[in-house]
């Protein structure tokens, strides 16, 4: 289960219709730092992993979180509100 840091951070991100979600090696912090593509443009909301391998732990968890987060955008009907 994702923790509450993580989904703040995922909260600060804008909605969209289409989710990619990856890693890529950042050597100045040696870390693993998430990308997140919301409709083509690209985000990284500051959440790193050690190694890959633990991204793929959490990636589903943060695929469903970002499709079914609660809105606030008053309920135009394209979106999915929980």
């Amino acid at each position: 289960m994702i923790d509450d840091v993580t989904r703040s951070l995922l909260d600060n991100l804008p909605r969209g219709g289409s989710y990619d979600l990856s890693v890529a090696h950042d050597p100045a912090s040696d870390m693993h730092a998430l990308t997140i593509m919301i409709d083509g443009q690209a985000f990284q909301p500051g959440i790193g992993y050690e190694s890959s391998d633990h991204f793929e732990f959490d990636r589903e968890q943060i695929a469903e979180y970002l499709l079914t987060r609660k809105q606030k955008c008053g309920g135009c009907g394209t979106c999915r509100c929980g």
